[in-house]
């Protein structure tokens, strides 16, 4: 959350130790070699064929792409055997999150630890926020000599939007959307966030949120937040079940012409023309790209700029993969949080305290509008894979316990030292 972007050791194969690799090489040795923790794989049978997939897409990306692409202006290279292993060392890397989150999270008890984690993160992060929308973005500049982005596009409603050490104000928003999120799970949860009684929190959140000046974020974390705050956990965590699907989906009814474009354009007139030509700019490059990832639908055109066009402005996660692995790569980036929303919709069913009932709502929330954020913007980093996993983990790995009265129902009466068999009727 503090380092700067753009800036790395390159290292030979291996993805470079940068802003986000970073913290899976230290995830990796202080677990594995530190703390000696086993390694085994989610224990879910469906996130096991994910990463498997997500381990063999970049060999089948390859041998499908040996050919070089002729733009017209340039060549593009055909991939090679050293492509085969950099792509898969780059999938695995990016996965190392997922996988971590899913071994060491075991119960409800961890998923409230870590949503406790994300709403102090938050908080400790606000006053930078605060800082740049009262003076404009300008910590990474002061700090690290540089800004990581276009500028202009920080600028919105006529002030800033806080970007700090994340590279984009729609990172810091996304950011937002989960903390608040978090926040108001742990509220309805009744779990102690700090000090402070946790509307004060809730509260603040909302403040936080308000202050990164993203419709996109806005919409998200109110509907996120009203279906936290007004709903029942079951019904809450079924919408989100609901809105995850149409996301999951959204490339089938994309190439079917099946999203209604010009109905999303008239809704976005409401928060002014800027958003219109905003949202209609991404629509068009986005229908240009699905027609070139249409070309090789199955495992897409590769790295190194072979899955984008010229003078094309890619911004969706979706897009991104899709056109670079295929629907196969898209199954595995996309499938995985699906996975996470499906697995908790089917643990919930299993509860009975209504306060874990509530955690587990929060997490299928929080990971259903992180996935409606990847089809306009490209905000899927490590952290949203951790919480991918902490959900995966946190549903899987949690023993229920019987109750008093099934134990003392499951266990012979005894008389001395000879257990009694009890006639059945």
């Amino acid at each position: 959350m503090f380092l700067p972007l753009k800036v790395a050791f390159v290292l030979p194969i291996l993805p470079n130790i940068d802003k986000q690799n970073v913290a899976a090489y230290s995830a990796l040795i202080g677990c594995f070699l530190i703390k000696k923790v086993k390694f085994r794989f989610p224990p879910t049978l469906g996130s096991k064929l994910l990463l498997f997939t997500g381990l063999l897409i970049s060999s089948l990306t390859v041998l499908t792409n040996l050919d070089p692409v002729f733009t017209g202006v340039r060549v593009k290279p055909a991939l090679s055997p050293k492509d085969l292993i950099s792509m898969t060392f780059q999938v695995a890397f990016a996965l190392v999150p997922f996988i971590l989150a899913a071994i060491l999270v075991k119960d409800i008890k961890d998923g409230i630890k870590v949503l406790r984690l994300v709403a102090i993160a938050g908080v400790l992060y606000s006053p930078l926020m605060i800082i740049e929308v009262l003076l404009s973005p300008q910590l990474h500049t002061w700090i690290y000599g540089f800004f990581p982005h276009a500028f202009n596009q920080q600028i919105r409603f006529g002030g800033y939007r806080p970007v700090v050490f994340m590279g984009h104000g729609l990172l810091v928003a996304n950011f937002s959307v989960v903390v608040l999120l978090a926040m108001t799970g742990l509220w309805k949860a009744k779990q102690k966030i700090f000090i402070l009684p946790n509307i004060f929190f809730v509260l603040y959140g909302l403040f936080i949120l308000l202050i990164c000046k993203s419709v996109g974020a806005w919409l998200l974390g109110t509907l996120g937040f009203l279906m936290l705050a007004f709903l029942p956990s079951r019904l809450s965590t079924l919408a989100a079940y609901i809105l995850a699907s149409a996301v999951f989906f959204y490339p089938i009814l994309a190439m079917f012409n099946y999203i209604p474009h010009d109905k999303l354009l008239e809704l976005a007139a409401v928060f002014g023309p800027d958003k219109v030509g905003s949202l209609g700019f991404r629509f068009e490059h986005e229908e240009i790209m699905l027609a070139h990832g249409q070309e090789k639908m199955l495992f897409g055109w590769g790295g190194w700029d072979r899955n984008r066009i010229d003078g094309v402005v890619t911004d969706g996660y979706w897009i991104i993969k899709f056109t670079q692995f295929g629907l196969l790569g898209y199954l595995v980036f996309l499938g995985l949080p699906m996975l996470a929303v499906k697995n908790g919709k089917a643990f919930l069913s299993k509860i009975r305290d209504p306060q874990h009932a509530q955690v587990c709502a929060t997490f299928c929330v929080i990971i259903a509008m992180l996935m409606v954020d990847q089809i306009p913007n490209a905000s899927q980093h490590n952290w949203v894979f951790f919480m991918y996993g902490v959900a995966i983990g946190m549903c899987a790995n949690h023993k229920f316990r019987k109750s008093r009265r099934r134990e003392s129902a499951d266990r012979e009466p005894i008389i001395g030292k000879v257990p009694v068999q009890v006639p059945v009727q």
